[in-house]
C-alpha cells in the first residue's frame, strides 16, 4: 500500500500544550474510550471487537484486538487513570490495527491532534529489548477509500507501565488549501509495529481541531481603560465596544471590573489579564463590535468568549432561564443581521472560573449576502432585570478557504 508519510523522528510527544493565539474544538470520535460493546461482568472480562472501529487483524477472528474490562481498585493490574470500565487491547504484532474514518473533513487553516492515552499488559507486554515493540499513531485521508497517511508518531514499549496510562500525541501542522488532505475525510489509526507476543492497552482517543486566530478585535480582554485600583474597582464604559443599554448611557448595565486579588474569595482563576467585563442580564443589553475583518469567500469562523457569572448578583436559573447570546452578524444598511448565534445558560456555569462557548460559522459562499461584508460579533442578554454576566478574551478564528478541485 503506497502511502505519502511524515514520520515524526521523535519516540515520545506527551501533553502538547494548545497556544493561546489558537482556538480548539473537539471532534467526535465514536467509540472513543472502548465502552461498547458492555463486557457481562459475569463472564470472560475481555471481547474479540470493537464497536464503531476497523479493526485491521493478522488473523481473522483472532484475539489481535478487542475490549477488556478494568480490574477492580486494588487489583494489582488495575489501570488507575483509565476513562471509563473498558479499554482496548492490540496485539504487538505488525499488522494488528484500529482504524477510524470520522464525519469531520481536513479543513484549511486548521491543526489537528490525534492524543491517545497509552499502556502496556501486565501479564503479556510488548518487548522493550531491541528490536523495542512500538506503536504508531497515525492521521490519515482517504483518496479513493485507500487510506493515506499524512503523519505518524511512534511510541516505544519501553518505559510504559501497566497500571497508569500516559497520552502521546501526533499533531498534524496547519492544513493549506494545496495539501492532497485539504477537504478529505479524516482518518485516525493506532498500528502495531512490533512482533507477536505482546499487547497495548489503549484508552481515550481524542482529537482537536485548532484554527489561527485573527488579530481584529479591539480589547478583547476589556483591559481598557485601565481601572485605577486606588479607586472604584468598576466603570460604567468600556473601549472598543457598542454597549447596548435598556437605560440611559453612561449606566452601570455595561462596563468593565478589576478582578479581584488572587486569595479573595470571589477572584476569577482563569482571567485573561487583570479586568472583565459585566454585561446585566435584562433582554436589551449587549455588547457588539464591527470588524475591520471581512467574512472572506471560503473562509469559515469559530468566535469564542469566556464565560462566568456574577458571584453577587448571578444570572437566574430558574425556568424561563435568563440567557446569553453569542453571535457573528453583518451589517445591512448599518443594522447587526445575525448570521449565526449560541444561545448560553447560566447553569453550570461558575463565578470564579470562565468557561469558553464558541459559535461556528461554516465556509462562506460567494453567493451569500454576507461575503465580502465586515464581521460583527455580538454577545446579548436575553432575560430578567436582576443578574450579571462577567465576560472575557473574546476571539475570533478564521479558517483558509479550499481549492476547488
Amino acid at each position: 500500500m503506497l502511502r505519502y508519510i511524515v514520520c515524526l523522528s521523535v519516540l515520545t510527544v506527551c501533553n502538547a500544550a494548545v497556544r493561546a493565539s489558537d482556538v480548539a474544538a473537539n471532534i467526535t470520535i465514536k467509540n472513543a474510550s472502548f465502552e461498547a460493546p458492555t463486557i457481562d461482568p459475569n463472564a470472560f472480562p475481555a471481547w474479540p471487537a470493537i464497536d464503531d472501529w476497523i479493526e485491521p487483524d493478522l488473523d481473522a477472528g483472532s484475539q489481535n484486538t478487542g475490549v477488556f474490562a478494568n480490574t477492580a481498585t486494588g487489583s494489582e493490574d488495575h489501570v488507575a487513570n483509565a476513562d471509563g470500565a473498558q479499554l482496548a487491547f492490540l496485539g504487538s504484532q505488525r499488522g494488528n490495527a484500529l482504524e477510524q474514518d470520522l464525519a469531520a473533513i481536513y479543513r484549511a487553516g486548521c491543526e489537528y491532534r490525534l492524543t491517545v492515552a497509552v499502556g502496556v499488559s501486565a501479564q503479556f507486554p510488548p518487548s522493550d529489548v531491541r528490536p523495542v515493540d512500538t506503536i504508531d499513531l497515525v492521521l490519515y485521508y482517504l483518496d479513493v477509500n485507500q487510506p493515506m497517511d499524512i503523519v505518524c508518531l511512534t511510541i516505544g514499549a519501553k518505559g510504559q507501565s501497566s497500571t497508569r496510562l500516559q497520552d502521546y500525541t501526533a499533531v498534524l501542522a496547519t492544513v493549506r488549501p494545496g495539501d492532497a488532505w485539504a477537504g478529505k475525510t479524516i482518518g485516525v489509526a493506532i498500528r502495531a509495529t512490533g512482533t507477536a507476543g505482546g499487547f497495548w492497552d489503549l484508552d481515550n482517543v481524542r482529537l482537536i481541531e485548532l484554527m489561527s486566530e485573527l488579530d481584529a478585535i479591539v480589547n478583547p480582554s476589556f483591559e481598557s481603560p485601565a481601572i485605577d485600583l486606588t479607586g472604584f474597582p468598576v466603570l460604567p464604559y468600556m473601549d472598543g465596544w457598542r454597549e447596548l443599554d435598556l437605560d440611559t448611557l453612561g449606566s452601570t448595565n455595561t462596563g468593565i471590573f478589576a478582578n479581584t486579588p488572587a486569595d479573595s474569595w470571589d477572584h476569577m482563576a482563569n482571567a485573561d489579564g487583570t479586568q472583565l467585563a459585566f454585561l446585566a442580564s435584562a433582554t436589551g443589553n449587549g455588547l457588539e463590535q464591527d470588524l475591520v475583518a471581512v467574512y472572506r469567500e471560503g473562509c469559515s469562523y469559530r468566535l469564542t468568549a469566556a464565560v462566568g457569572t456574577s458571584s453577587r448578583y448571578p444570572p437566574s436559573a430558574e425556568p424561563p432561564a435568563d440567557t446569553l447570546v453569542l453571535a457573528l452578524y453583518y451589517l445591512d444598511n448599518n443594522v447587526p443581521v445575525d448570521i449565526v448565534s449560541q444561545t448560553i445558560e447560566p447553569a453550570g456555569l461558575f463565578s470564579r472560573r470562565l468557561q469558553d462557548f464558541s459559535v461556528y460559522l461554516p465556509p462562506v459562499q460567494a453567493d451569500i449576502v454576507w461575503a465580502g461584508k465586515p464581521i460583527g460579533i455580538a454577545l446579548r442578554s436575553v432575560g430578567e432585570a436582576g443578574g450579571f454576566w462577567d465576560l472575557d478574551n473574546v476571539r475570533l478564528a478564521e479558517s483558509l478557504p479550499l481549492i476547488q478541485e
